[in-house]
């Protein structure tokens, strides 16, 4: 009877170590890995959910369009200051990418157009942003992702896998980004 509890405990320990070190053994790219962690970030491994949200000139957008393209979806808020301190860097990292396979897709939580066009119009006086900015005025989109925290931003390989999750505000030039993805692209 204490054998079989002994081995049954050696058994669920087993398990648990190998459940939890299963998404790491099948991620060939050390470095990724490194620079992921080096950021704070979480390694996630999963289907991205998919979203369907129109752009300020009412244009539907589907996650589905962007499949062969690394994308940078990041959930954010006017209102939000952690949102705005991140924005500079985000739009430097897309103007640095957009052409070579990455898209980035800039979701707002905010109730209505008007917040997100004064900030945008604030952030980028004249320009045009190189994100696609998305409207997701119910945070149905970000419920199904499991945004806890904005501004939150995930990481979508090629083929619309989710490989990693950032909670809160980075510099976005940092090398360990660069590093991510390069390796993705």
């Amino acid at each position: 009877m204490v054998i079989q509890a002994k081995i049954l405990v050696a058994l669920v320990a087993v398990a648990v170590v190998t459940a939890v070190a299963m998404p790491w053994s099948f991620f060939d790219d050390g470095p990724m890995l490194d620079a992921i962690i080096d950021l704070d970030g979480q390694w996630v491994d999963r289907e991205a959910p998919h979203f369907q949200l129109a752009d300020r000139d009412g244009r539907v957008h589907q996650l589905s369009e962007y499949q062969g393209q690394v994308v940078f979806l990041n959930f954010w808020a006017s209102f939000c200051e952690p949102c705005r301190r991140e924005m500079p860097s985000m739009e430097s990292l897309v103007r640095q990418y957009q052409n070579q396979g990455m898209i980035m897709v800039a979701i707002s939580l905010d109730e209505g157009w008007e917040d997100v066009d004064t900030f945008m119009e604030a952030f980028l006086p004249g320009q045009r942003s190189a994100m696609t900015v998305l409207l997701d005025e119910d945070s149905q989109v970000a419920e199904t992702y499991g945004t806890e925290l904005i501004p939150e931003t995930y990481i979508i390989d090629r083929r619309g896998r989710v490989v990693a999750r950032f909670v809160g505000d980075y510099d976005w030039t940092r090398p360990e980004v660069k590093q991510i993805i390069e390796g993705l692209l």
